[in-house]
């Protein structure tokens, strides 16, 4: 059990594995992973595979010859399948098993969020800028009426009506029309 954690702990420190820990990683047993490197798996120049390198290629090269041919393994032609063959049903269970092993990469990596949590930031990151938005609003009127001469509760009326405008149309905006912030 300790040698588990210790791996596990490895793994997550280290973008680069053995044969044997990346076999465990996407399912496989080392002897298939030594096939795979034959041909063509990247293996770096010290043995171990590199794990994102790893992940993409399983996942672009596995069972090349049953991808998209014709027979049994073609793609249906009509909405409903017949039959999946053992075969078939193992080609897509190991499929599986790399798109998951490369999930719980990129997560540990920190490339992944879950979405509870991204969705609390955005909300909560809104709600912020509109709060100091509404609060610009209560500290600008009073002197932009003094600056002006105008009365200071027609120009907070004023300057609170637009804001709540203007935050209303950004809230209609869908997401996509903002750009990637880049």
């Amino acid at each position: 059990m300790a040698r588990q954690r210790q791996g596990a702990e490895m793994t997550k420190l280290n973008a680069s594995e053995t044969k044997t820990s990346f076999a465990a990683r996407v399912g496989l047993t080392k002897g298939r992973i030594s096939q795979l490197v034959a041909e063509g798996l990247p293996v770096r120049p010290d043995g171990q595979i590199d794990v994102a390198e790893g992940l993409a290629w399983i996942e672009d090269n596995l069972d090349p010859s049953r991808r998209n041919k014709g027979g049994a393994f073609a793609a249906p032609t009509s909405p409903a399948r017949v039959s999946t063959t053992l075969a078939e049903a193992k080609r897509l269970h190991e499929i599986v098993k790399v798109q998951r092993a490369k999930l719980a990469f990129e997560r540990e990596q920190g490339q992944l969020i879950e979405t509870v949590a991204a969705t609390r930031t955005v909300f909560a990151r809104a709600r912020a800028e509109r709060d100091a938005h509404m609060a610009w609003v209560q500290r600008t009127a009073p002197l932009l009426a003094a600056e002006v001469g105008a009365d200071p509760r027609a120009t907070f009326a004023a300057l609170d009506r637009m804001m709540r405008e203007h935050l209303e149309h950004l809230a209609d905006l869908p997401l996509g029309s903002f750009g990637d912030g880049a």
